[in-house]
This record gives structure tokens, sequence and C-alpha cells, in this order.
């Protein structure tokens, strides 16, 4: 059974924004690890996205509300709920969701 050193790996990983596959899931999923930091484009997925922090805080806007989500907490974003990840400083996660989330996203107008 495969064994994977995330922090290791993350330890490579300087540009944000760029994931990094750790692991494809039952061929329809995947696990990948990405750094954060500055704002993101407010999007959503036609499937629902999980995200754990690993290090750092997560600022997530989901609607009109802001949700903290701090190292070692973890956010489950419905399908086709519009999100902006925000991040003041610098976080790593570890996101698991449907492969070619990331291809189909909507950005908000």
């Amino acid at each position: 059974m495969p064994k994977y050193s995330v922090l290791r790996m993350a330890r490579g990983l300087t540009e944000v924004f760029r994931p990094v596959v750790v692991t494809e899931i039952d061929g329809d999923y995947h696990a990948f690890i990405v750094r954060y930091s500055g704002d993101y484009i407010a999007h959503a997925h036609d499937k629902d996205e999980f995200i754990t922090i690993l290090e750092g805080e997560l600022m997530m806007e989901i609607g009109d509300e802001t949700q903290s989500v701090r190292q070692g907490e973890s956010i489950l974003i419905p399908a086709g709920i519009q999100h902006k990840p925000r991040c003041p400083n610098m976080a790593l996660a570890l996101v698991v969701e449907h492969k070619g989330l990331q291809s189909q996203m909507t950005p908000s107008v």
C-alpha cells in the first residue's frame, strides 16, 4: 500500500494556486496539494470540493459570509456554491475533488 509524504512534497511547492497531484482516488477523484497566497477568483464547481489546511490559514468567501479555515481544519464546499479563497499570508492545503473540476471553474462576472 503506497504512503505519501505530503509535507515533503510541499517543500518544493513554491508557486501559489498551482496544484500538485498527490494521488488518484477510485479513478474519478484526486487529492492534490496547493499553496494559497493572495486572492483567487470567485468561482463554483459542479461537484463538491473538500479542503484541509495543513499550514497557515485560509479565508473562504461564500456569498456574503467569510469563514476562516485554520491549520488542521477542513471545509466542504458543496457543488454549485460560489466561493472565493483569500489568504493574506501563505497557506498549504490538501484538496480532494472530482478530477477535472479545476478546468471546469465558472468565474463570477
